[in-house]
């Protein structure tokens, strides 16, 4: 059973309480086993488990920037070849709508003043409050709701996509992750799986550590970004002595784990396990792994240590959101002394007041909108064209320098410093204007050298162990240990008859 199924059994039963019409009070207490509707094979509920593992991994590489679907495709279609784009769009649609659940929370009683700017806050953070609010004076469990349910980001015109907070933790708890304080017990797994010789537990066991140091790391990131969770910031002050004492102790139990990877016995031992595998081991992996783990503990560390630090002195106040409506309010009210009114339009006005234009290239995001709106025919949004193009100067270089090149070669051998020396790294543009200027090309020579493709597909680069040095007019000082040569490969005789 994966971990996706076992957080789906833990969960279904208490989505059907949620959704139970009985009405409170009602003598008929029997339940029967109903039938769930559907198609019964599991497809659209794996296809999402897919997605969403594959997801929160680009979270991570590209630190939660969107992903287009045509590589979500790609990623699926590991696992269902003939996977159709509409599948795997209507699994997106499904999980980027959010859909309202209704729960009861306790409520402490409060006086009357105060419940209104406890519900203000509380719909800052998407949560409704219940029409009664008597029951916050009286202290019961009152009435709640929220729609933070959607486990999918997805941009409206370009359909990329990407995990919400609440889709980072349905992955993170169906991968069954600990809270970073109990992590020190996964810890001490390592050591256990390396003198028991189960070796492939390892990169396991350090994945759960791993996830459990990005999800805290991103708890810290988010508490910098807002702080006005005032909760948040006393448990990390709270738990401070233990994150520190939990840090140190997984360090110094992996640090030991990773010291007995050098030790010739379970290097043996090791051998004599990998050869009994199907797939290729290397202690290499063993020891990355750690490793990996070992330096998100020095990351997140000094994130933490930074973050209680400017918590203690306050300087977290000044971070999170700003109110920009109440700020230009208040500028309003009572304008800024005239020296700091100054300094902010040298700094952000335009250079010069009497004609400004804006530029195209910012207008034609909104055009592209429109077009699209108006427009029967779907656009597609291509990650080709996201490349950066090829080097002007080197298609420039080849096209002047290529032929007179291709004809020296022929002739002898090309060394590095003989082309240095003969100017191979310089041409004239223009000649025949008067604005003609010389162009140095020194990277695009040296470029030639490494791809040799670029000049001729039958040339190939020679190896001296003769050392050079070279001094270049301009100061520039190019050595070797080596030197270089370009010369044409040796052909068949029918390949040079043709």
């Amino acid at each position: 059973m994966t971990a996706w199924n076992k957080l789906l059994v833990a969960t279904t039963r208490l989505l059907d309480l949620h959704d139970s019409a009985h009405e409170p009070g009602s003598p008929f207490v029997q339940v029967t086993q109903e039938q769930r509707r559907g198609l019964r094979d599991g497809y659209w509920l794996d296809l999402g488990c897919l997605l969403l593992d594959y997801l929160l991994e680009v979270d991570f590489a590209t630190n939660s920037a969107f992903v287009t679907q045509r590589r979500c495709l790609a990623h699926l279609r590991e696992d269902y070849p003939d996977l159709p784009g509409d599948d795997l769009s209507f699994v997106i649609n499904l999980l980027a709508t959010p859909s309202e659940i209704h729960f009861r929370q306790w409520q402490a009683p409060r006086v009357d003043k105060d419940t209104r700017g406890d519900a203000r806050d509380d719909a800052r953070d998407d949560v409704q409050v219940g029409a009664k609010d008597d029951a916050a004076l009286r202290g019961e469990r009152s009435k709640r709701s929220t729609k933070r349910t959607a486990l999918i980001e997805k941009q409206g015109q370009t359909g990329q996509v990407r995990l919400t907070p609440s889709g980072r933790q349905t992955v993170t708890l169906a991968s069954q992750v600990e809270d970073l304080l109990y992590s020190e017990y996964d810890a001490a797994k390592v050591v256990a799986a390396l003198s028991r010789g189960d070796y492939a537990r390892v990169p396991d066991i350090t994945q759960q550590i791993l996830m459990s140091i990005r999800a805290l790391t991103q708890e810290l990131r988010r508490v910098r970004e807002n702080p006005t969770h005032e909760g948040k910031l006393a448990a990390l002050l709270d738990n401070e002595r233990h994150y520190h004492n939990a840090l140190s102790t997984i360090q110094s139990t992996l640090l030991s784990a990773r010291s007995q990877l050098s030790t010739p016995a379970l290097i043996a031992q090791f051998d004599g396990w990998a050869e009994q595998q199907d797939d290729e081991w290397d202690l290499r992996m063993l020891s990355g792994a750690i490793g990996r783990v070992l330096n998100a503990i020095e990351n997140l560390s000094r994130r933490l240590s930074e973050l209680l630090s400017d918590i203690a002195e306050g300087r977290i106040q000044s971070m999170g959101v700003i109110d920009f409506v109440g700020l230009a309010h208040q500028l309003l009210l009572s304008p800024p002394p005239g020296r700091l009114q100054d300094a902010v339009i040298a700094r952000m006005m335009p250079l010069g007041t009497e004609v400004v234009m804006p530029r195209v290239e910012t207008l034609l995001p909104l055009v592209e909108t429109r077009r699209a709106e108006r427009s029967g025919a779907a656009l597609v949004f291509d990650e080709a064209r996201d490349r950066p193009g090829a080097d002007p100067l080197l298609a420039r270089y080849l096209k002047v320098q290529g032929p007179a090149l291709r004809r020296r070669l022929r002739q002898a051998p090309l060394s590095l410093p003989e082309a240095l020396s003969e100017g191979w790294h310089h041409f004239e543009t223009g000649s025949e204007s008067p604005d003609a200027a010389i162009l140095d090309c020194l990277p695009q020579l040296l470029n030639t050298f490494v791809d040799t493709q670029l000049l001729d597909d039958h040339l190939s680069v020679g190896i001296d162990d003769t050392p050079f040095t070279i001094d270049l007019p301009d100061g520039r000082r190019i050595e070797g240990a080596v030197t270089p040569s370009l010369r044409l490969r040796q052909t068949a005789p029918e390949e040079q008859d043709v």
